[in-house]
């Protein structure tokens, strides 16, 4: 098993050119092929707004504006690629409608999406929500990579935060071609103090030798928490140096709404570490 084709978003913020690094890594490890998507961010206007106004169409201008930013983004992508990252396969596409829904159908024909935290100032090409939306109606894994800190490698010591639920199980799964190349991989279980979380022994058990049918060197751990579990999966992420965390990812849509459960949404706002995950 392995990622063959891995979909990464790209868009002209400063930390573009890591996420593609990563991407690109990912990729040359994998033998797969990269591609790197550029959304104008254009929105289609309702009927009988944009005539032009004293001979000057303004919704033209602006979707012109839109596609060339769009356009200079994968040109510069393209040159990145090919300078630092010969021997590569991969190629660059400018999108020109909806970049939520256009990532998410490019995604239903990949193996792996990569795209980045959502700063304080998101990019204009995307929505604020773009990660969580991704991540709830991708369909494959995504892996969400910090707006802060460098990341030259990830997957060597991983962070598995499991409960047994559906979306851990797929997250988990998804996540091999990376756990193959780990040198640890520490799986946890996080009770609150007082309510444990469902895990039987008998499950971790089982997890065990998951793992170890897979080749994957994995220590499986119950542990207590008084702290809410979004916070406690982040710190342990640090205690255990890791510079990945897998886990499933909980939400569901509604007309024009995403809602993320709250372990979810505490993670994608208060990550350190890329985080792999999975609805």
């Amino acid at each position: 098993m392995s990622y063959r084709t891995i979909l990464v978003h790209l868009d002209d913020s400063a930390r573009c050119a890591a996420r593609i690094d990563l991407a690109a890594d990912i990729a040359a490890h994998q033998g797969g092929h990269l591609i790197g998507f550029a959304p104008t961010g254009w929105v289609e206007m309702p009927a009988g707004i944009g005539h032009a106004v004293g001979g000057t169409n303004y919704v033209q201008l602006s979707f012109e504006h839109l596609l060339q930013r769009a356009q200079r983004v994968s040109a510069s992508v393209t040159g990145r690629l090919a300078a630092q990252h010969a021997g590569l396969s991969y190629e660059s596409r400018v999108h020109e409608g909806d970049p939520v829904g256009g990532i998410i159908r490019m995604a239903r024909v990949s193996d792996l999406v990569v795209v980045g935290q959502t700063e304080d100032e998101a990019a204009a090409s995307v929505p604020p929500d773009f990660p969580q939306r991704v991540v709830l109606g991708a369909g494959v894994p995504v892996l969400v990579v910090p707006y802060a800190g460098r990341f030259d490698t990830v997957g060597r010591r991983v962070l598995v935060a499991w409960d047994g639920s559906r979306e851990a199980a797929r997250a988990l799964g998804a996540s091999l071609p990376l756990l193959a190349r780990a040198s640890h991989v520490h799986a946890a279980v996080f009770d609150r103090k007082g309510r444990p979380e469902g895990v039987h022994g008998w499950q971790l058990e089982y997890l065990r030798q998951w793992f170890a049918r897979h080749g994957v060197d994995a220590s499986v751990a119950r542990e207590t928490t008084e702290i809410g579990i979004g916070e406690a999966v982040l710190s342990r992420a640090a205690d255990v140096s890791a510079d990945l965390l897998v886990m499933g990812a909980y939400g569901h849509s509604r007309v024009a709404e995403f809602v993320l459960g709250g372990v979810t949404r505490t993670i994608l706002s208060g990550m350190t570490v890329p985080v792999l995950m999975a609805h």
